[in-house]
């Protein structure tokens, strides 16, 4: 109950921030595009947050934290792929974006009212009218300027491009931006799973949880490089052909694609220490390094624009996340783990010494101007010697954690 207030009072300074930025974006900033298409597609996009706050965010919450994630993940998966089908039809029947955008709108509201209605079937029980426990979110505002921080970060780049560059920046980073937005969806849907049982471990089985979770990062991170390092030398040539034909802009920027992998990289690669930070519930104690990640990014995102253009973007979320990578590390490791901050730091230091040996040898522009056909053949006959190199390499530096993986194996193996 405390939680959906909570949730409803967010609701409604999200649906002012919302409507403030269509009438920005719509009559005041030449986008080239009619304003009422402008307004209606921002009012469109947001539709399905500010019902999520109002009607459904606390029973997904409530979901997540009961490990019913496969409910989740079932309903957006099913919402990607029929918002995919629709929007190819209503390609073929009208080029209307606001169609397009409604077509959306309409498939992630059902999903929402999907996950609700399987939510208050599942707990017939609950009375979300029931007198709110404030004190049982003691944390809430600790956990909003963590929340706030992360907005800034997701949202920042595009933002300031808008303003400060063009909107054939915008295009180029969005452009960019729907490949990794991709991989990024597929870790999650994989780390989600692994995430509701490492906290049920941290909060009954302390010592096994120390174990699982020092396998869990040492393959996380190497699987997490392994990702991006195949992204950083294949990718260039597949976005040439995904925009072979667009001339309103040029799509083919080698460095834009070794930044994204950076950003990337450090985004994704730091989860691990953060997932450690949020089973301690340590907010408040981390609450100063979001507001400096926020700062940081604000600032020299801003700078770097104005010297680089697009690729200054990158350049100023990079700052930012190593600044908040480098102290999420230490501080989990320091006060949530009990251990040597190194343990961290060296699987950062021996993979990133195999994607920098890799670099050398493919830079990103090495297989550019490939057909698909190519790229296929290329991408299957590197990665036969790539992904052996980096398990390799773990092998041999974190050997530790490979020693516990087969001993938890062995155990299963026993019990079953």
């Amino acid at each position: 109950s405390a939680t959906g207030n909570f949730y409803q009072k967010i609701g409604f300074v999200y649906s002012g921030i919302a409507l403030l930025i269509a009438v920005v974006y719509a009559f005041v900033i030449p986008t080239g595009v009619s304003p009422l298409v402008v307004f209606s597609i921002i009012v469109l996009t947001a539709l399905p947050s500010v019902f999520s706050y109002f009607v459904q965010a606390k029973y997904r919450i409530l979901l997540e934290v009961e490990g019913q994630n496969h409910i989740i993940t079932n309903a957006e998966t099913m919402l990607q792929l029929l918002s995919s089908v629709a929007k190819i039809l209503v390609l073929v029947l009208t080029d209307s974006l606001v169609l397009i955008q409604l077509t959306y709108c309409l498939l992630a509201l059902l999903q929402l009212l999907y996950i609700s209605l399987r939510a208050k079937h599942r707990y017939p029980w609950l009375n979300v009218k029931a007198q709110p426990d404030n004190e049982a979110l003691s944390d809430r505002k600790s956990v909003l300027v963590h929340q706030i921080s992360g907005m800034v970060f997701n949202n920042t780049d595009v933002l300031l491009l808008s303003f400060l560059c063009d909107f054939k920046a915008v295009s180029i980073y969005t452009i960019y931006n729907i490949f990794f937005s991709q991989v990024q969806a597929f870790i999650t849907t994989v780390v989600t799973s692994f995430k509701f049982k490492l906290w049920s471990m941290y909060k009954t089985e302390r010592e096994q949880f120390q174990k699982i979770f020092t396998v869990y990062e040492t393959f996380y991170i190497m699987g997490t490089f392994i990702i991006y390092t195949l992204m950083a030398v294949f990718l260039l040539p597949l976005i040439q052909i995904y925009t072979k034909g667009i001339n309103d802009a040029d799509y083919t920027n080698i460095w834009l694609v070794f930044l994204f992998v950076l950003m990337n990289l450090l985004s994704n690669g730091k989860l691990p220490s953060n997932h450690a930070l949020e089973f301690a519930g340590q907010f408040e104690e981390t609450k100063s390094h979001a507001i400096v990640e926020m700062i940081i990014n604000l600032v020299v995102s801003v700078a770097a624009i104005l010297r680089w253009g697009i690729c200054g973007a990158i350049v100023g979320t990079i700052a930012a996340l190593a600044y908040r990578g480098t102290m999420m590390i230490y501080h989990s490791n320091k006060y949530v783990l009990g251990r040597s901050v190194f343990s961290t730091y060296k699987l950062w230091l021996v993979n990133g010494a195999v994607f920098a040996l890799v670099m050398l040898i493919f830079f990103v522009d090495s297989f550019s101007g490939l057909s698909f056909a190519q790229l296929l053949v290329k991408g299957i006959v590197h990665s036969l010697w790539i992904l052996p190199l980096y398990v390799v390499v773990n092998l041999v530096f974190s050997g530790e954690a490979f020693k516990l993986l087969f001993e938890l194996w062995g155990k299963k193996h026993v019990h079953s």
